[in-house]
């Protein structure tokens, strides 16, 4: 397991996410981007497979259902070990997502965190990680996603500034990065979208991790295919497999 370096560690704790440049080489990038577009056009032929279908959103829901690669890249070498660190060993999936924002489209989502738990506030308290795999280059015009460094350690009932675009907010950081960068966040960390203004489609892979005690977000609950084919201690845990406490993996898993 390839442990987050002294100075990953700290970036990460100080600001709430980490960027992992070239996580994709050449050779994965192109077999997701291949596998992205026959899931794409396998979920545009059939209306009733469920995700978002807005103008300035398009999401295939669940695409670990479509293909093995987008299963496999849910515990990619270079990127899951980091955040099973930041999680902890009790790591299982929640969601996952191909996001395609296209074109000359306005943001899809306004600045949040996407951990709105009741019940006892604590800073340190790490509920879910999400993961993003980067299958298109994308500019500074074309809709990267913005972080709040270090928001992830900010109170429950903070009060940001109310801006009207995303850009306007103060300190935010853009995530405008060649395709087959990766990065995760630490979902208290407030993030926004933006609008996408340059001519090419933003493609991204998204993985939300959670604790295995977490369910999944309805919709993203594995088949029973999925399940039967986990053999794994890893693959069986992310997809859910086991008994709701006490199941974590060990150091050498």
């Amino acid at each position: 397991m390839r442990a987050m370096t002294d100075k990953q560690r700290l970036f990460y704790q100080a600001n709430g996410y980490l960027i992992i440049p070239d996580a994709l080489s050449p050779d994965e990038l192109e077999a997701a981007r291949e596998a992205a577009a026959r899931a794409e056009s396998t979920w545009r032929a059939d209306p009733s497979r469920p995700g978002s279908r807005r103008e300035n959103l398009q999401q295939v829901q669940a695409p670990i259902e479509y293909d093995d690669l987008f299963l496999n890249l849910m515990e990619h070498p270079k990127v899951f070990p980091l955040v099973r660190q930041a999680l902890g060993p009790d790591i299982s999936m929640i969601d996952n997502d191909l996001f395609i924002s296209p074109p000359h489209t306005r943001s899809h989502s306004p600045w949040h965190p996407d951990v709105g738990m009741n019940g006892v506030y604590h800073p340190r308290s790490t509920i879910m990680v999400k993961a993003f795999f980067l299958l298109s280059d994308v500019p500074e015009d074309g809709g990267p996603t913005l972080f709040l460094p270090g928001s992830h350690r900010f109170d429950s009932d903070v009060a940001l500034p109310q801006v009207e675009n995303p850009n306007d907010m103060p300190g935010h950081v853009r995530m405008a990065f060649p395709a087959g960068t990766a990065y995760f966040f630490n979902g208290r960390c407030f993030h926004a979208a933006t609008d996408n203004d340059s001519d090419v489609e933003r493609r991204a892979l998204i993985y939300n991790y959670g604790h295995f005690w977490m369910k999944p977000w309805s919709g993203y609950e594995p088949s029973q295919r999925l399940r039967d084919a986990a053999t794994t201690p890893v693959r069986r845990q992310l997809l859910g497999i086991g008994d709701a406490y006490g199941t974590a993996l060990s150091d050498n898993e």
